[in-house]
């Protein structure tokens, strides 16, 4: 078997101390090892796409796009008996696992027992019909949350199978990019060497994964921050490079350790080096991302407003440029300062900073340690929300106050070449996001006309954040706005009364 040879061979060149005295006592770790790995993979899934527009239209009004739905088969040959129909049905049944050749597949992982699996944005985009088949058995799934910029998707199992379990999740921590540098909390637990399960079935075989060992951290090339960076969090944020022993091509694969703990998954975006695949490691910082999504929820990324010059001189990363009325401005950054760590997180490139601000999330509190001059000095910075333009579902959305959805202004504070000059300023107050048709609000603001409107005041209360706005209008029947459009050269301030 090889487990135990593996087993055998990394006692062997362990140290005397771990060596198991006897046969017996190999062949119960052996044995440990195999029911927490087989535990654990009956949480593991094969999801199978389609993207077919042949799918019959659900009756009533169109459905949301991420709310995708099942498929009979029986119901679509009794509407139409023709050879023709049958054998098309036969293609967009994705329950059968005749159908996974033709339109191949990707790994999912279970995260919550309620029939929710994560798996990678890329897997599911464009999706018209989505199946998961676990060893438990299969249901069809709608997208609950995704989001293109971190590569995650959430599915949530329509008729999830009895007794499903989630996958626990391991205590992910990665050696800092700085050499030497050890985060605060204890030294990595993923580092060369640890050894790696990949759990990656396909009906109707089912089979297995298999052992690998992980052979470095990888973290994207230094070099000229874009558009494009901003995006992606695989030109941010890290990567582990394994030995490829066990299927690494199948995108959202689960990588596990020994004991049945989710490290990550596996993905295709990231690339290969030779016959070495990547994973995403599910750190601190992607869990946060995973934990909106398995609430259903839009990812609302941090939002410092600072440009940054990628001098490399001397430690920390230089701010060029503050943007005005954000949260940098509002903590006091200016400009020359150089951000050496966030959240004692180490930053050496503007890569570091999107990758630990961003995944700190729009309304939280970060501190950063700052060097100016000849002092050290931290700051605590409330983030705002970045403008993330990547595609994104949610199928939770936050209840309306006044018949509207507000968020942060932040949003509109984006540059023509991002990087290149100053920033637009943030607006003061909250942006309107969405009128509710028919709702208390939508009648003063068809009133007002087109305008990105931005909502200062609620009964003369100031509202900075959409918590603040929420705060100041929950419950009320009524209400008087100050509102403005940021575009209006002449700035003008207007009162509406709600209703």
């Amino acid at each position: 078997m090889r487990l135990a040879v593996v087993l055998a061979a990394l006692f062997v060149a362990g140290p005397a101390r771990a060596q198991p005295e006897t046969r017996a006592e190999l062949d119960a770790l052996e044995k440990k090892l195999t029911d927490a790995l087989a535990t654990a993979r009956a949480s593991v899934g094969c999801v199978v796409v389609s993207r077919s527009d042949q799918y019959p239209k659900p009756a009533g009004p169109p459905a949301p796009a991420w709310q995708l739905g099942g498929f009979d088969p029986a119901a679509f040959r009794k509407a139409d008996p023709s050879p023709a129909a049958a054998e098309l049905a036969a293609r967009l049944d994705l329950s059968d696992p005749e159908v996974i050749p033709a339109l191949g597949a990707a790994g999912g992982v279970v995260i919550d027992p309620a029939g929710l699996v994560l798996t990678t944005h890329g897997a599911v985009e464009g999706a018209t019909k989505i199946f998961v088949h676990l060893p438990a058995g299969g249901s069809y799934a709608d997208i609950h949350a995704a989001d293109a910029r971190s590569d995650l998707a959430v599915l949530k199992l329509l008729t999830p199978p009895l007794g499903l379990a989630a996958v626990p999740p391991a205590d992910v921590r990665l050696p800092e990019a700085r050499r030497g540098d050890r985060r605060p909390a204890g030294g990595p637990t993923v580092t060369p060497g640890k050894l790696v399960y990949v759990a990656a079935p396909y009906p109707p075989d089912g089979r297995p994964g298999g052992l690998g060992v992980v052979t470095a951290v990888r973290r994207p090339p230094g070099g000229k921050s874009t558009d494009a960076t901003a995006r992606s969090y695989y030109l941010q944020g890290p990567t582990v490079e394994f030995d490829a022993r066990a299927d690494p091509g199948c995108n959202g694969a689960a990588v596990l350790t020994p004991d049945g703990r989710l490290l990550g998954l596996i993905t295709t975006a990231a690339g290969y080096d030779g016959d070495r695949g990547r994973f995403l490691p599910l750190d601190d910082n992607l869990s946060r991302v995973v934990e909106v999504l398995r609430r259903g929820e839009e990812v609302e990324y941090g939002f410092l407003g600072v440009g940054a010059g990628n001098d490399g001189g001397g430690d920390g990363v230089a701010v060029s440029e503050v943007t005005p009325g954000g949260p940098a401005e509002a903590a006091g950054l200016l400009p020359g300062d150089r951000i050496l760590r966030i959240n004692g997180h180490p930053a050496d490139r503007f890569e570091d900073v999107l990758l630990h601000v961003g995944s700190a999330l729009a309304g939280s509190t970060i501190t950063l340690q700052v060097n100016r001059g000849d002092r050290t000095f931290p700051a605590q910075v409330t983030l705002a929300k970045f403008r993330n333009d990547a595609p994104s579902v949610a199928s939770v959305k936050p209840e309306p106050v006044l018949g509207l959805r507000v968020e942060h202004a932040s949003v509109l504070a984006r540059n023509a070449g991002f990087f290149g000059s100053v920033p637009a300023g943030v607006p003061a107050g909250v942006l309107v996001r969405e009128v509710v048709p028919g709702g208390p609000a939508a009648a003063k603001f068809q009133a007002l006309g087109e305008g990105r409107w931005v909502i200062t005041k609620v009964d003369g209360k100031e509202t900075p954040t959409p918590t603040a706005f929420r705060a100041a209008a929950k419950g009320k029947q009524s209400a008087r706005l100050t509102v403005y459009d940021p575009t209006d050269p002449a700035g003008r301030a207007r009162e509406i009364t709600i209703p």
